[in-house]
């Protein structure tokens, strides 16, 4: 998942706005609705799920029965369904339909033409899957894994790799805070006709805006486009501009090409504005 963000300065960064309460930092760890996501077992590692999978594939529902309106029950019965295979990533499978079954489970499977908003409802995303015999049968406490971060994490674990990038070393910062002109804690979001990557709860853009909210080192009048710089070749890749909603963190920018260039070469939101304020002090 590979990146170039964009933006463009409109309006500016007075006082006024640094003196507003600061939007929380948020982090690649993060997970949508944590602690409220009943189907999410942040203690099942991806690993183990790789491992123990015969087939892992992504796709998305197109067709499920019996159809399960949200509720507020703690398991869900089982359902089989048909899915749209979209690529393999373990396993052998061509691309196409292919019947699958839901044991009972805290999440239920819904057709993504018509998909409720509910975070027990999969309808797509990444299907780790058992073979037994009959259809294959999702596997784990939740077996479609639709979190925003879910293919990079599962294209790391099959190459061997930790699923999730480590964060920035203290050397890669001081060489971000010597090469750049400006850095700034910022609000990103993603230029939606820009976008290089879907998944099914928030697509990710090369290009996007930064939202200044407290600039550490140099001058930023306010909104600015900007493209990211080249990033090192990855499984799952580096980082992207998320399009429906926006992350915070800290960017390290280049102002002399147009537009702006973004060097970081690790996600933003895995860096902290104290960390980099205690390099700027020396």
């Amino acid at each position: 998942m590979i990146a170039i963000l964009v933006a463009m300065a409109a309006g500016s960064c007075s006082a006024d706005q640094k003196e507003q309460p600061m939007r929380p930092e948020t982090t690649t760890d993060e997970r949508p609705g944590h602690g409220r996501d009943e189907a999410t077992d942040p203690a099942e590692p991806i690993k183990e799920l790789v491992a123990d999978a015969d087939l892992i594939v992504t796709g998305s529902v197109i067709d499920v029965e019996p159809s399960i309106n949200a509720t507020n029950a703690q398991t869900f019965d089982p359902q089989t369904a048909t899915i749209e295979v979209e690529s393999t990533l373990k396993g052998d499978v061509e691309p196409g339909k292919l019947a699958i079954t839901k044991p009972e489970s805290p999440y239920f499977l819904a057709e993504a033409s018509d998909a409720p908003s509910d975070r027990k409802a999969r309808s797509g995303g990444i299907f780790v899957l058992r073979d037994t015999g009959d259809t294959p049968t999702l596997l784990g406490h939740v077996g479609v894994h639709d979190h925003e971060f879910a293919p990079q994490w599962f294209d790391r674990v099959l190459a061997g790799l930790p699923a999730k990038l480590p964060p920035p070393t203290n050397d890669q910062l001081s060489e971000w805070v010597a090469r750049s002109d400006v850095i700034v804690f910022a609000a990103a979001t993603g230029d939606a006709g820009r976008v290089e990557m879907r998944t099914p709860r928030l697509d990710w853009a090369e290009a996007g805006t930064l939202e200044p909210i407290e600039v550490l080192k140099g001058d930023l009048a306010g909104l600015i486009e900007v493209a990211r710089g080249p990033q090192p070749s990855l499984p799952g890749g580096t980082w992207a501009f998320p399009v429906q909603k926006e992350r915070t963190g800290v960017f390290f920018l280049d102002m002399s090409s147009e537009p702006p260039t973004v060097i970081n070469t690790a996600a933003p939101w895995d860096v902290f504005a104290h960390q980099v304020r205690q390099l700027l002090r020396g």
